[in-house]
């Protein structure tokens, strides 16, 4: 009685850590494997082009695409490093790669995604400093600073584990190395919060205040300008103001919504795998579903790669522009495709703003 209760308890607490046999059906790893497959190429080659586009001309080395390309890098290699195993993974059922390879493999994806996640903190805060506080001070020199520093601290930030602070394996029912789950000692669970507090919860909460504030500043500052004709004859009124000038209120705030749907893309893409991972880590797989939310949450995930270099080419005009010039003339995109067309442009709707708050975008 003793050994067969034993029995009954060793196979419960193995429940909970491995999902049912019904949750690995061929149809459903086949269809998850080609969105995988499709994710994966896509946002290797959307990434690859950012990329090569910002290194190849040098009109694009400005600050803020130099940190879109840092941005564009990180998720390439996240995508080339560490989906090609999940997906291997997901169809093998197990992981076959071995240990060293699997702390390797959990490593470089969390430093990645970390790297990406700070590098969009730092434009966002970029934005900020802009629009609100009215300072334009990154340069590309920062800019390569603040990178470096990025990734110094992205390295420390998912080295602990090594040392033995948390722990990095393969669970059963999983598709991708990542912290152990349920957590088995104090020690592992408070690097488990103090990972996903520092790489996700921090990051969400700045962000979100600078564009919580960023959006205040717009409104407030769009309700004070007027829409004001030239004065006929070139007459000087109070509206043209010594330290004014004219432009379209617009090319301001255009740079900042395409980081605003990067903002919303990480948010969507990005909080639904750190819930399912947070809750992992504190209860192991609670129900059959879990096995199912966390691969499709992990594609979710990956989706986050996938989908920024599309929006580059619909919301940045000089992106557009560059992927036009290095594209063969056969495979160029017919207009009538997603991106921005041509701004039809009205000289008599002029807005003004001061000189300092006018700055160059995107």
């Amino acid at each position: 009685m003793v050994n067969e209760t034993a029995f009954e308890e060793s196979n419960a607490t193995t429940d909970v850590r491995r999902p049912p046999d019904s949750a690995f059906s061929t149809s459903y790893i086949a269809m998850l494997g080609l969105l995988y497959i499709l994710t994966f190429l896509v946002s290797v080659l959307g990434n690859t082009v950012v990329c090569y586009i910002v290194y190849q001309k040098p009109a694009m080395r400005s600050a803020i695409n130099i940190l879109l390309a840092t941005l564009a890098m990180a998720d390439f290699l996240t995508t080339a490093l560490c989906m090609p195993f999940a997906v291997i993974s997901m169809m093998a059922q197990k992981w076959i790669f071995g240990d060293v390879f699997c702390n390797f493999n959990a490593i470089l994806f969390n430093f990645f995604v970390t790297e990406g996640t700070f590098v969009l903190l730092t434009i966002s805060v970029d934005r900020f400093m802009i629009i609100v506080r009215r300072k334009d001070t990154l340069t590309p020199r920062r800019a390569k600073i603040y990178i470096a520093i990025s990734w110094v601290f992205s390295f420390a930030v998912v080295m602990p584990p090594i040392f033995g602070w948390g722990k990095y394996t393969f669970e059963s029912g999983q598709i991708q190395c990542s912290l152990e789950w349920p957590s088995q000692n104090d020690r592992d669970l408070s690097y488990g919060m103090f990972f996903f507090i520092l790489t996700f919860c921090i990051p969400l909460l700045s962000m979100a205040y600078c564009f919580v504030s960023i959006l205040r500043t717009v409104r407030r500052n769009s309700t004070r300008i007027q829409n004001h004709p030239p004065a006929p004859g070139g007459v000087m009124t109070k509206m043209h103001r010594p330290g004014k000038m004219n432009i379209d209120y617009s090319f301001k705030t255009r740079a900042f919504t395409t980081i605003l749907i990067l903002f919303v893309l990480f948010v969507v893409c990005g909080l639904p795998y750190t819930v399912i991972r947070f809750h992992l880590l504190l209860n192991g797989y609670a129900d059959s579903l879990s096995y199912v939310a966390d691969v499709v949450v992990i594609l979710i995930a990956y989706l986050n790669s996938a989908l920024k270099p599309i929006i580059y080419y619909i919301r940045i005009s000089k992106f557009r522009e560059a992927c036009v010039d290095i594209m063969p003339a056969w495979c160029h995109v017919p207009h009538c495709l997603p991106g921005r067309t041509i701004r039809r442009i009205r000289p008599h709707v002029v807005y003004e703003v001061d000189k300092k708050f006018a700055t160059s975008s995107l």
